[in-house]
């Protein structure tokens, strides 16, 4: 039996990892690269954070363990997704019910922490908050040596501020890297997962200056920044050595990422498309229309959030209350001027995912099932064809794929009804109603870099063919192989398949039939813990 650590590079792109190996910035890395396997990762659809760990986790499609996205739209509203969200076990749930041990930290999606056996610190989407150890006094021996455990950064990305934030991201790669390396050693496991969020965090704000083609390219402030910006990764390389050196030689080594990474250069506003092609209407009343021609005109919540970036406010907006945000919010256009029982469809999510006001799902629905559903999906697909780029004035929408050819299960209901790729994931869509008057705008937060369908995989140790070609894996795969990899069956519900390609064992895979089982209740965050996560959210770019 193979012992497996799996380290989370999250946003990790061979884009930048591979020169970067190369030009011998990552040796750690490198060395990987070269003795094992090394190939692209086909991610989720969207490929977001959220539904790709716990797709990651469970080996299942959205489809089967209920997770799309950060938020679960409900007309114009929204809840926050948390790891009672995930309907489908998790690898470590597996794993601790074979007896094996194991130890998982700073994964996305699992707030609140489940009862594992050995250990588990919840990652992005934990409120400081609450309790995110498993158990509950995890981290108090390591606490005056190693200082408070951090979940996330603590400083917000502005133009000018480069220095200060990527010391931030730096110092949290360094805690999370002495924690990760403690708790290896100080706990017996069979499994251990260590994730560290800084390299996308860095990725959204600073691609500009790691991409010369990218529009907003500064080639003084990159020239003075790249060396800071490579030291975020020379540090999760340095940890990545260190970890692989102390499990030994004997254990299966996974180095991968929940998507990729590249330039962003625009936001689209789906919603302000739809209300021209008259598949979303607004109230008629008085103040409805007034805040819509004020819009149109101008006042929205990007040109208010350019004057507070221009006065360099944009990092106090955070300490005011969530409920006088909101208030502040709901004076311009937003979900609540929508007359949703004339309103066929709707966007919400920042990729590119829109919503059928569908009967029976909705909470205003009015769309029937069938016939008229589809002629809705056409309609809209009509109006994302007339969608122009900017400047080339080129068509901007690359596919609009049903989302019934995504997700599957018996929660797919829940998925988008279409999601739309926008001039190859260079542009994203505004999350929630819109944030200007213009159909494509530029990112109201100054975002430079956006998520991509491939990331990556590397694996290295026993059992792992060094060289082989790997074409076609997806992180839906990686769960049913580590099961194989520790000699364990594959559960028949999974929907990845064991990546035999790039392993020299020759043992079959074997298969368990696993009996469905009831599904544990979903618990929401407290109002604080949810006040916590949405800003932290809105922060990073997720909800605008």
């Amino acid at each position: 039996m193979s012992r497996v650590l799996v380290i989370g590079i999250d946003g990790g792109t061979l884009d930048l990892i591979r020169p970067w190996a190369e030009a011998g910035l990552l040796p750690n890395l490198a060395r990987l690269m070269a003795e094992g396997v090394c190939a692209p990762l086909e991610s989720t659809l969207p490929p977001v954070t959220s539904p790709a760990w716990p797709t990651f986790a469970t080996g299942k499609n959205p489809g089967k363990h209920s997770v799309f996205d950060f938020i679960r739209p409900t007309g114009g509203t929204f809840n926050l997704v948390n790891a009672t969200s995930i309907k489908a076990r998790t690898l470590w749930q597996i794993l601790s019910a074979a007896g094996r041990r194991v130890g998982v930290i700073n994964v996305p999606v699992t707030y609140p922490p489940s009862p594992v056996n050995g250990f588990l610190i919840s990652g992005m989407l934990s409120p400081h908050s609450g309790t995110f150890t498993y158990p509950s006094d995890l981290l108090e021996p390591y606490r005056r040596e190693l200082g408070p455990y951090r979940i996330a950064p603590s400083v917000q990305y502005k133009e000018g501020n480069e220095d200060v934030f990527l010391a931030n991201l730096l110092d949290l790669v360094e805690q999370r890297g002495k924690y990760g390396l403690r708790l290896m050693t100080d706990h017996d496991w069979d499994f251990m997962m260590v994730h560290f969020q800084a390299s996308d965090v860095l990725q959204h704000a600073l691609w500009k200056f790691v991409d010369p083609t990218h529009p907003r390219h500064d080639p003084q402030v990159a020239a003075r920044v790249l060396p800071d910006i490579q030291a975020v990764y020379r540090r999760i390389d340095d940890f990545i050595g260190r970890m692989v050196e102390q499990a030994g030689e004997e254990t299966t080594v996974i180095v991968m990422s929940d998507h990729g990474f590249g330039p962003l250069h625009w936001v689209a506003n789906l919603n302000l498309l739809l209300l021209d092609a008259g598949l979303l209407r607004l109230k008629r009343s008085f103040f409805t229309r007034l805040r819509a021609a004020l819009f149109r005109a101008g006042l929205t919540p990007a040109s208010v959030w350019h004057l507070i970036e221009r006065i360099g406010l944009q990092n106090y907006v955070w300490q005011v209350s969530k409920s006088t945000r909101n208030k502040v919010v709901s004076k311009f256009l937003s979900f609540d001027d929508v007359d949703w029982e004339h309103t066929l469809a709707y966007s919400m999510g920042h990729v590119g995912q829109i919503y059928v006001n569908l009967k029976g799902r909705e909470p205003h629905g009015i769309v029937e099932r069938g016939a008229e559903y589809e002629a809705v999906r056409e309609r809209i697909v009509e109006a994302l064809q007339g969608l122009r780029h900017p400047v080339s004035g080129q068509a901007l929408v690359d596919r609009v794929i049903p989302g019934d050819e995504v997700a599957h299960g018996p929660y797919a209901s829940r998925a988008p009804d279409l999601h739309v790729i926008l001039d190859g994931y260079r542009v994203i869509a505004f999350p929630l109603f819109a944030t200007d008057g213009k159909l494509v705008t530029r990112q109201i937060r100054g975002d430079s870099g956006s998520h991509r369908l491939h990331g990556l995989l590397i694996a290295h140790g026993p059992g792992v063919r060094a060289g082989q070609a790997v074409d076609n894996a997806r992180i839906i795969d990686l769960a049913p192989t580590i099961l194989h990899v520790m000699g364990l069956p594959v559960p028949d519900d999974m929907d990845g398949r064991v990546l035999t390609e790039l392993l020299s064992i020759d043992r079959p895979v074997e298969v368990e039939h696993v009996a469905k089982s009831g599904v544990d209740a979903e618990q929401g965050l407290s109002a604080e813990e949810s006040a916590e996560v949405e800003d932290r959210l809105r922060a990073l770019g997720y909800l605008g």
